[in-house]
């Protein structure tokens, strides 16, 4: 189907925390956070007395320019899985691309914030591929493609 995106929607326990630790170390751009109105709050049985700019409604930021969406976990807390995955895939052909892929592992992996699985590099394929584990779970794959 052309025109269709599929884009990562992520839940968190805080989202506002979550944000920062994507900007600090996965270097996220354009992140933007919209709180609840009470309005809202009253309209999802929040509590009245809870602080709603520390609650997010909808979040989104970039990573390599690709778009991210996140937001709290309003129905209890979220489950860690291990089971989600975020490809981020590049032509190895473009030694823009693949170099931009390779920093970004390179600022990741250094941070020591997160568990590297699969160091960066040249596979038997002759593609680079790497893995990492962030804080929440959340497995990255850093794919450079011939």
């Amino acid at each position: 189907m052309a025109n269709t995106n599929l884009i990562p929607y992520l839940t968190f326990e805080n989202t506002k925390s979550a944000l920062e630790y994507y900007k600090r170390v996965f270097g996220a751009t354009d992140v933007t956070r919209e709180s609840p109105t009470e309005k809202q709050a009253e309209e999802m049985s929040l509590n009245p007395d809870v602080n709603l700019d520390n609650l997010t409604l909808q979040a989104s930021f970039r990573v390599l320019n690709q778009p991210i969406y996140a937001a709290d976990s309003f129905l209890g807390k979220p489950v860690v899985s291990s089971l989600i995955s975020l490809m981020l895939e590049v032509d190895a052909h473009d030694s823009d691309a693949e170099s931009a892929l390779e920093s970004l592992y390179k600022q990741v992996s250094d941070s020591e914030e997160v568990k590297v699985i699969v160091t960066f590099e040249k596979k038997s394929s002759g593609n680079k591929y790497g893995q990492v584990v962030d804080k929440y779970g959340i497995t990255w794959i850093f794919s450079a493609v011939k």
